[in-house]
C-alpha cells in the first residue's frame, strides 16, 4: 500500500481522541474481549491512549501496549494505569518480546507501507497455542472514502447522539468529525476492501475466521499448540 497515513498524525489531536473514543464505549475493545481469550501475556499493538489494553488487562497476567505516539502513551500511563499493565513507545517492528497468549490490533495495519510484512510481524509475537486477534478499516467503494462519508455521516447522527450521550459531548463529537487535523488524518488513510483484506490475511492467517463489524473487518486464528510456527487450528 503506497501513500498511507503517518500514524504519528494523532500526535496533534491524542487528547481529544482520548475524549472521542471515551464517548464510544466497548469500540475498542467488545469485539475481542468477547472472544473469551485468557492467559498470561497479552499485547496491543497500537494501543493509543490504552482503551482496550485496559480492559485486557482484566483477562491476562501481563499487558503490554505499545503505540508510536508519545502523547497518546503519556495519556495512557496517566489515566489507564494497571500493576499488570506496561505501556511503550515503540514502532511495531521494534517490538521483539515473544510468547504472547494474545496478540491484537485494532484499526492499525492499514497505516504501514507493507501491510503483509505488518501481519507475519504480528504472527511472529504469538505462542504456540495463542491467538492473533486483528481489526482493520475496510471500504469496498473506494480506498479512501471521500471527505462528506465523515462530514455527512455526524450531522446525520447528531441527534442520536444527543440523545445517547448529551448535548455537550454530542456536540465536541460533531466538532470532531468536522475538525481539519482529523479530517486531514482519515483523508490520508488507505483502506481494503473486504476481498482483498480476506485475500492477504488467509495467506498469512490459513484457515482464519472473520467478522464483518461494518466498518471494519475482524479476523481470529489460534495457532496449534504444538511449536510449530506453520501450524494451525480453527478459533473455537
Amino acid at each position: 500500500m503506497d501513500d498511507v497515513a503517518d500514524p504519528t498524525s494523532f500526535d496533534r489531536f491524542a487528547a481529544e481522541y482520548d475524549r472521542f473514543v471515551s464517548l464510544l464505549p466497548g469500540q475498542h475493545s467488545a469485539w475481542v474481549t468477547g472472544l473469551g481469550v485468557r492467559g498470561e501475556r497479552a499485547i496491543d499493538v497500537g494501543c493509543g491512549s490504552g482503551h482496550a489494553a485496559e480492559r485486557l488487562a482484566d483477562d491476562f497476567d501481563q499487558v503490554l501496549g505499545v503505540d508510536l505516539s508519545e502523547p497518546m502513551i503519556a495519556i495512557a500511563r496517566e489515566r489507564r494505569s494497571r500493576p499488570n499493565l506496561e505501556y511503550r513507545v515503540a514502532d511495531l517492528f521494534e517490538v521483539d518480546d515473544e510468547g504472547f497468549d494474545l496478540v491484537y490490533s485494532h484499526t492499525v495495519l492499514h497505516h504501514l507501507p507493507d501491510y503483509r510484512a505488518g501481519l507475519e510481524q504480528l504472527k511472529s509475537l504469538v505462542r504456540p497455542g495463542g491467538t492473533v486477534a486483528l481489526i482493520d478499516n475496510v471500504c469496498d467503494l473506494y480506498p479512501t472514502p471521500p471527505r462528506r462519508v465523515y462530514t455527512w455521516g455526524a450531522v446525520r447522527g447528531f441527534p442520536a447522539e444527543i440523545r445517547r450521550v448529551g448535548l455537550r459531548d454530542a456536540w465536541f463529537e460533531l466538532r470532531f468529525w468536522h475538525s481539519k487535523p482529523w479530517l486531514e488524518h482519515l483523508l490520508s488513510d488507505r483502506y481494503l476492501s473486504r476481498a482483498q483484506f480476506r485475500e492477504i490475511y488467509d495467506t498469512v492467517f490459513p484457515g482464519a475466521e472473520y467478522d464483518d463489524l461494518g466498518f471494519a473487518l475482524a479476523m481470529r486464528w489460534r495457532t496449534s499448540a504444538v511449536d510449530d510456527p506453520g501450524s494451525f487450528r480453527r478459533y473455537s
